[in-house]
Formats: structure tokens, C-alpha cells, sequence
């Protein structure tokens, strides 16, 4: 029973196929690669087919949606019809960047379309359909679908970064700089790096943004993106010489293709002043050599304008220049030696300073160092010495005028005591005035009239504290 079953289905399918008819005809697409970039390369469409015993291709037709419709753009032919594969009206924004070929076999074979030249238009789905006959008569049987992506590679950006302001930049002052460029198709981005340096070129530090955005717009007669990117940096003393750095980055990756501005030149006050000597010693002994005082600054502009003080008396210029030499070196010249420096830019002065302290001493006899509390005990000992050699000078001094004031008094006490001794023994008499009296002289008459004359030429001259002289 189930066997006539089977037998009665198996009779209905064959009758339903021989009513209906098989499409045994297989049509299929490629394009290698399937991306295209624009410009010169090499891209290829390819319709593929395979027929069976009683089939036969009769034309076959490369389609092309445009504007949301599939149209024919090129026809082909097999090698039953003798005629070259031409492009269709709808076909003709192709000429001269293409090549047809046509199917060689009339089983196994195919058409394809050789790309010299990718353009925008380019990118957008292909389809093959294959005309054929059989035991069905004539139908077309369809591939499916293929794309094609047009890539455009990005390029240099137009120039170097410009930015606002562009000359006079000062430490503190917002910068804007500013990138344009084809950014590709995809559409890429750019990235900004920010590379401090020093003079000579040498990078002390990279800085990369990379979160600022790139707004693209696509660029009449490509399909490809300008993009336009901006950053704001507030400028500092390190940015002086620093150089920005605008890059594309394609598909996520950055490329060798980008533009840095020249060196910038930032402006920023004189600063770090500071004042040394040609010498380690911290003072120095009067007569000593020269002592040479170097300032040194920064500042944008270079400073080269250096004035020099005494902090003392601040208004009196002492030089200029970056050196200054003390040539009198002597006590008074002890004093904080005080650096301006100056520099200048748009129209502002700007000055900042820095001393150094000079001491100078009194030449000592040895070069030996003696410690304070030594110098302190040497010093009170000198000076008690010193106060005891001054009273014990006085005391000499002293001692010998008491001395020869006693000898004095002894002598004129001896003296009036032997004329006491004489007078009392009768040798010797005073006269007081002009009085015609002889004194005796036991020993001699001469004696007498000696001391009488004597007497009276004390008495003529009015001294009447001499005494007569004892021959």
C-alpha cells in the first residue's frame, strides 16, 4: 500500500517539472578587490556562469544601480555572435577607464570589466543577468548582488598650521591654530602634537590631542572629505621655540602626511636673575686682587641690559653690562652689590634684580685661621697687658720725680742748715740792706769783705731770697 504511494508522488513531481520547467543555468558576480581607491588602480568585475546540455547563453548584461535603480551599463556577448562587448548609454560615464571582455566558452566562462581609473561614481552594487535558452524556451536567469567601496586616500594638509595671533605672542595669551586638507574617503581626522624644544631643535617634551574634533565637509568633484580642525593652546615660557604639529590619521592610524608650524616665538619678562663671583672665598682682605661679579638672567627677549648697584645707594649707577669689577678693594667697599636686569617687548619694560654680598676685611699678618673664642681671650689678654705696662709706666715716672724732688729739698735743706752752722759759729753774718758793717772771719779777712759784697749784689737786685754765696 505505502509502496503505491510512492510510486504515484514520484509520477506527479516528474509531470510538475516537465510543466513548469529547470533553470539549471548558474550566474554568479565578484569584484576583486572589492574596494577601489581613487585615482589610478586596478579593479575587476566578474560574471561567472555555467550552463548544461541544452542551454545556451545568448547575451548577458553587467548592471549598475543608479539612483535606486539597477540599469545596464555594459553588454557582452558569447562567442556564437561575433561582436565586440560595448557600454551602454547609461554606461558611457565610463569610457576610456574601462575594458570589456567577452565570455570565450559557451559552458563555463565569464565576462568581466576591467577598471584603469576608480571615480566616486564607481561605488555602488553590480548584478549580472545572463539571457539563455532551453528546453523552456527563452528566460534570463540573475546573479547576486556585489559592492564596490571607493576609498580615497588622504593627502598633506594645505599648508602649515596658521594661528591667531600670529606675531607679538606673549606668555599667557591663547593661541588659535588652525589645519585644512583632504582627509580621505573615508573620512579621516586629524591630530595635533605640541613639541617644546630647545634653540637648537632638540624636543624636551611631546604633547599630542588628540581628542580635538575635524569636521569634514566632501569636496566638490570627489567623494573625498576636506576636513578642518582647530586648537586653542595658552601659551608659556616653555612654548617659546615650540613647534605644533598638524597630522592626518586614516582608518585609526597616523599617517606620514603632515605640516608643523616654524618655530614660535614667545615673549616672556626677565626672570632666575642671579649674581656670582670669580671667587669661592666668602670674604676677602683689603689689597686683595679684583673680584669680578657676573649677572646672569632669562627672559624673551635676550636681556641685555644689565645695570649695577650698591644696595646702599640704590641711585647711583656703579656700571652696565653683564660683569662688574671691583677694583678698589678695601674696607668700605663692603656692601650688597646689586644686578637689574632689563628686557623689553611691545611696547612694556620689564626688570627684575638679584645682589651679592662682598665683605671685606682688614689685612691680617698670618694667613692662619684662629678660631673666635681664641681671637676673644688673645684680645682681652692683649689689652689687660697693655693697661698693666701703662700703670706700671706711670709708677716709674712718678717714683723718679718724687726722687728728685726729695734730692732737691735735701740739698737746699743741707745747704740752709751748714749756713746755720756757719752763722752760728761766727764765720758767717747777714746783711740786710746797705749797712757798713763787717762781719769777722776768724780764718781770713778776705772771707769777709767776699760775703759782704756778695750780700749787697743780692740787695741791688731785689731778690731779697738770695742768700750770700760762701766762697
Amino acid at each position: 500500500m505505502v509502496y503505491v504511494m510512492s510510486v504515484k508522488i514520484i509520477h506527479v513531481v516528474i509531470v510538475l517539472y516537465l510543466l513548469i520547467g529547470i533553470e539549471t543555468i548558474s550566474v554568479q558576480i565578484q569584484a576583486t578587490p572589492s574596494e577601489g581607491i581613487l585615482g589610478q588602480t586596478s579593479l575587476q568585475l566578474r560574471c561567472n556562469y555555467t550552463t548544461v546540455t541544452g542551454e545556451y547563453v545568448t547575451g548577458l548584461d553587467l548592471q549598475a544601480k543608479i539612483n535606486g535603480q539597477f540599469k545596464n551599463i555594459a553588454t557582452f556577448y558569447t562567442p556564437n555572435v561575433p561582436l565586440n562587448a560595448t557600454l551602454t548609454t547609461n554606461g558611457n560615464y565610463l569610457s576610456n577607464r574601462v575594458t570589456l571582455t567577452n565570455p570565450t566558452d559557451s559552458f563555463t566562462n565569464c565576462a568581466s570589466m576591467q577598471f584603469s581609473k576608480i571615480n566616486c561614481e564607481d561605488e555602488t552594487e553590480y548584478m549580472c543577468q545572463v539571457a539563455y535558452a532551453g528546453s523552456g524556451g527563452s528566460t534570463n536567469a540573475d546573479s547576486g548582488v556585489a559592492n564596490i567601496i571607493v576609498k580615497g586616500n588622504p593627502e598633506q594638509p594645505d599648508s602649515v598650521p596658521s594661528y591667531v595671533p600670529s606675531h607679538g605672542i606673549e606668555e599667557g595669551n591663547n593661541v588659535v591654530f588652525t589645519c585644512t586638507g583632504n582627509v580621505g574617503k573615508p573620512e579621516g581626522k586629524f591630530r595635533w602634537v605640541r613639541y617644546r624644544r630647545y634653540s637648537d631643535g632638540v624636543t624636551i617634551q611631546e604633547t599630542p590631542y588628540e581628542s580635538e574634533t575635524t569636521t569634514g565637509t566632501v569636496m566638490p568633484g570627489t567623494c573625498t572629505f576636506n576636513g578642518t580642525s582647530s586648537l586653542t593652546l595658552k601659551m608659556e615660557e616653555a612654548d617659546n621655540n615650540a613647534v605644533v604639529r598638524c597630522q592626518v590619521v586614516y582608518q585609526g592610524v597616523p599617517q606620514e602626511l603632515y605640516k608643523q608650524t616654524e618655530p614660535i616665538n614667545v615673549y616672556y619678562s626677565v626672570r632666575n636673575v642671579q649674581v656670582t663671583q670669580d671667587s669661592t672665598n666668602p670674604t676677602f682682605s683689603e689689597g686683595a686682587g679684583p673680584i669680578t661679579l657676573t649677572c646672569a638672567s632669562d627672559g624673551n627677549p635676550t636681556v641685555t641690559d644689565y645695570t649695577w648697584h650698591k644696595e646702599s645707594n640704590i641711585s647711583v649707577s656703579l656700571g652696565t653690562g653683564p660683569t662688574y669689577v671691583i677694583n678698589n678693594v678695601v674696607v668700605n667697599e663692603t656692601d650688597n652689590y646689586l644686578c637689574v636686569a632689563q628686557n623689553s617687548f611691545n611696547g612694556q619694560i620689564f626688570n627684575m634684580n638679584n645682589s651679592k654680598h662682598i665683605q671685606i676685611d682688614f689685612t691680617t699678618t698670618t694667613s692662619t685661621t684662629i678660631p673666635t673664642t681664641m681671637i676673644e681671650t688673645t684680645s682681652t689678654n692683649h689689652k689687660t697687658s697693655s693697661t698693666e705696662k701703662e700703670k706700671d709706666s706711670l709708677t716709674v715716672v712718678n717714683s723718679m720725680l718724687i726722687a728728685v724732688v726729695v734730692v732737691l729739698t735735701v740739698l737746699q735743706l743741707a745747704e740752709m742748715t751748714g749756713l746755720y752752722i756757719l752763722h752760728k759759729k761766727g764765720i758767717v753774718q747777714f746783711k740786710i740792706g746797705k749797712k757798713e758793717t763787717l762781719y769777722a772771719d776768724v780764718k781770713s779777712d778776705n772771707t769777709q769783705v767776699h760775703v759782704y759784697s756778695t750780700m749787697n749784689r743780692a740787695e741791688d737786685s731785689g731778690n731779697s731770697n738770695y742768700y750770700n754765696e760762701i766762697h
